[in-house]
């Protein structure tokens, strides 16, 4: 194994963990206001069928 190498992985995933630390939040996020959109969605559905009448 070269020198390196240990270093070199160490690197990487220090990387890839804080790549996850910052994109994570932003998955979670996205993913409660994409339920939210529905939600409205849905309630805007009921009262265009309760006016329409």
């Amino acid at each position: 194994m070269s020198p390196g190498t240990p270093d070199l992985i160490l690197l990487i995933l220090v990387f890839v963990g804080l790549q996850a630390w910052w994109i994570i939040p932003i998955i979670k996020k996205n993913n409660k206001l994409n339920d939210r959109g529905r939600e409205l969605r849905e309630e805007i559905k009921q009262l265009e069928k309760l006016y329409k009448k």
